[in-house]
């Protein structure tokens, strides 16, 4: 296993994705996707099972295969590297693929059952741990769940569970394996189940449980304004795990001495002193709408990650070069949109992505009530854009 964590480098994944009866290369391309969109992974693609002969360098290995056992040099060098300190997330049917693999099979720990006919499957995350934590408590996914004929091994921790025929089944679990860590999820036989956001987090912290590193070190969030809204973000920064409030800006001498107040935390009386801080690695934007792009685009450009709050900015062109320079500086740029989260269009996503009421070419959404217009921030055509 490589020393990537240790040096701060990308994550070296190699994801082995091969079989004889499901195309796991095209099927999981949605999941390769979101690894490489989401920073911090250097993924490389096979389907040659020679391939994992030779490990060095490696973070963690992610498999999904249906085609049969590997070579005798294939598997003693995939199982040596896991006993040593190497990650292994097997998906869907490999370690029914591996059943024949005794060292392999070892290391699984479980022998493969039948294989479930294609329907719609309900997930529960089994809360209390680092991979499920603050997942949704149930999604649903089109996709064959690879059911275990013997439970699992009693140093395993399930991870997942599905109801089938009116039985809990086991999804996925994890268990240690020598020096290394060993995640099975028997699930990911379709496109439009790795396609759900649910599992590609759920996958995304397999990778890094594996890797060993999802105990990483905090990273400190530093609040660019401490107006209305500002109280609330860093209440709930306090509730996320990996997260620790660093610092708060504002030009306000009173709300500075208030927040100083509330989270007695450092505070600055620019956002300059707040982006030179090294325990601020990212910066929530809570300024006026007119402001978002200039303060954003200082943050990017002083190596902060950004979460900036509704709305993003005034104009595309704003929006175009904050991207842009989001990219060229390899930091996550994203915008609160707390309303992407409330259970009614939480509910309608879903809707629309299992494709039950085909594709949408139209919507309206509207929330509204009888107080008067918001204030300036909200009303006012320079600040907000005027919605």
């Amino acid at each position: 296993m490589s020393d990537n964590r240790a040096k701060g480098q990308a994550m070296s994944v190699l994801a082995y994705l091969g079989g004889e009866g499901t195309d796991y290369r095209a099927a999981a391309a949605p999941l390769i996707q979101f690894l490489e969109a989401a920073g911090g992974y250097r993924v490389e693609l096979t389907s040659d099972p020679a391939r994992l002969a030779d490990l060095a360098g490696l973070d963690v290995v992610l498999a999904a295969s249906d085609g049969g056992p590997l070579g005798a040099e294939e598997e003693d060098a995939l199982s040596q590297w896991v006993l040593r300190g190497g990650g292994l997330v097997a998906l869907h049917r490999t370690a029914a693929a591996w059943s024949q693999n005794h060292r392999l099979r070892e290391i699984v720990g479980f022998t493969a059952g039948e294989l479930t006919r294609l329907t719609e499957l309900a997930v529960r995350p089994v809360a209390g741990h680092p991979v499920t934590d603050r997942l949704e408590e149930e999604f649903f996914l089109p996709d064959r769940l690879q059911l275990t004929s013997n439970g699992i091994p009693s140093d395993a921790t399930r991870l997942l569970s599905v109801s089938w025929r009116y039985t809990d089944q086991v999804a996925a679990f994890t268990r240690p394996a020598g020096g290394g860590t060993f995640v099975h999820v028997g699930l990911g036989g379709e496109a439009a189940a790795f396609r759900n956001p649910t599992l590609q987090q759920f996958l995304l912290r397999s990778v890094r449980f594996a890797a060993g590193a999802v105990a990483a070190r905090s990273f400190g969030v530093g609040l660019a304004g401490y107006g209305a809204i500002a109280a609330d973000h860093a209440r709930q920064v306090g509730e996320v795990a990996g997260l620790e409030l660093a610092g708060v800006c504002d030009l306000s001498p009173e709300r500075r001495r208030q927040a100083a107040a509330d989270f007695g935390v450092a505070v600055f009386d620019s956002l300059a002193g707040l982006l030179s801080d090294p325990a601020v690695d990212l910066v929530v934007v809570g300024t006026p709408p007119s402001t978002h792009s200039e303060v954003v685009l200082q943050a990017l450009a002083a190596g902060k990650h950004v979460v900036c709050e509704k709305p993003f900015a005034l104009s595309l062109d704003q929006v175009d070069g904050m991207i842009a320079a989001a990219g060229a500086a390899d930091r996550l740029l994203t915008v609160y949109q707390s309303r992407r989260w409330d259970p009614d269009f939480v509910a309608l996503r879903r809707v629309v992505q299992s494709g039950t009421i085909g594709e949408p070419f139209h919507l309206e959404s509207f929330i509204g009530g009888y107080g008067h217009p918001c204030s300036y921030w909200h009303s006012h055509e320079p600040i907000s854009g005027g919605t």
